[in-house]
Parts: C-alpha cells; structure tokens; sequence
C-alpha cells in the first residue's frame, strides 16, 4: 500500500479505519519496569558472590 499524497487521501484512510472499527491511534503501551528490576537483581547477586570470594581468600 502506497502512502497517501494529499490530506484529503489521508483523512478517507483514517475514515475508513473507523468505519472497519480500527482505531488510528491506539493508547500507548505501558513500559513494565521487569527488565530493570532483572538487571539489577542480577548485579546484587554478582556483587555478593564477589565480595563472598574475597573474604574467603582474606580469612
């Protein structure tokens, strides 16, 4: 499908869309903070199994 070149082709795709019940601008998607919480889990696990090793060659 080519782009439409003028506004008014423009405005007959977006009624189209209406009419078929798509909505041409759908609510954004929420972002979940999961990945962050993952990556930095992750770090505190690292963190402590390298301080772990430290202390164990130290004592």
């Amino acid at each position: 499908m080519r782009d439409p070149e003028t506004i008014e082709e423009e405005l007959a795709l977006f009624a189209e869309a209406i009419e078929s019940g798509i909505n041409p601008f759908p609510e954004p998607i929420k972002e979940t903070p999961w990945a962050k919480y993952a990556i930095g889990w992750f770090m505190i696990i690292l963190m402590i199994s390298f301080a772990s090793r430290i202390l164990n060659r130290a004592l």
